[in-house]
C-alpha cells in the first residue's frame, strides 16, 4: 500500500511539474530578441537583435565590435509550430539564404534555435545553435 502511495504521488508530482512548463508558443516570438550566451562560456563579437513584427516579417540588426559596423536586414519567416516546430527565415529563398531551425525553446523570455540536420555543441553556439532573450 505504501508503495502504491508513494508511485501516485510521484506521478502527481511529475504531472504538477509539468503543467507549469510554458510550451513552445507562436504567439510568443513578437517582440525583440536578443542573442546572449553565458559570457563565461561563449562570447560574442559583437551583437545581433531580431525584431519580430507578427506579421511574418522580421529586423535584423548587427553589430560587428571587431569592425565597429552595425547593419540592418529585413526579411520573411515562417513558423510551423504544431507540426516540426520550426522557423524559417526568408522561405522560398534558397538559393539566398533561407535557412530553416528547429524551435527548441520559445517562452516569454526566452528563445533558443538549433539549425536543421545540426546537432548540438557547444562549439556551434552562434551559428547553428542560438539562444535569445526577451529585450
Amino acid at each position: 500500500m505504501m508503495r502504491i502511495t508513494k508511485a501516485v504521488l510521484c506521478a502527481a508530482l511529475l504531472v504538477a511539474g509539468l503543467c507549469g512548463c510554458e510550451k513552445n508558443d507562436a504567439g510568443k516570438l513578437e517582440g525583440t530578441w536578443s542573442e546572449q550566451y553565458d559570457p563565461s562560456v561563449f562570447a560574442m563579437d559583437g551583437s545581433r537583435t531580431y525584431i519580430f513584427d507578427g506579421n511574418n516579417h522580421y529586423q535584423l540588426q548587427v553589430y560587428d565590435a571587431l569592425s565597429g559596423e552595425s547593419r540592418d536586414f529585413s526579411g520573411a519567416y515562417a513558423t510551423d509550430l504544431h507540426g516540426k516546430g520550426t522557423i524559417t527565415l526568408d522561405p522560398g529563398t534558397a538559393d539566398h539564404g533561407e535557412v530553416t531551425y528547429k524551435l527548441v525553446t520559445l517562452t516569454s523570455s526566452e528563445m533558443a534555435w538549433q539549425k536543421e540536420g545540426t546537432t548540438y555543441a557547444a562549439g556551434s553556439w552562434g551559428s547553428d545553435y542560438r539562444h535569445f532573450v526577451r529585450r
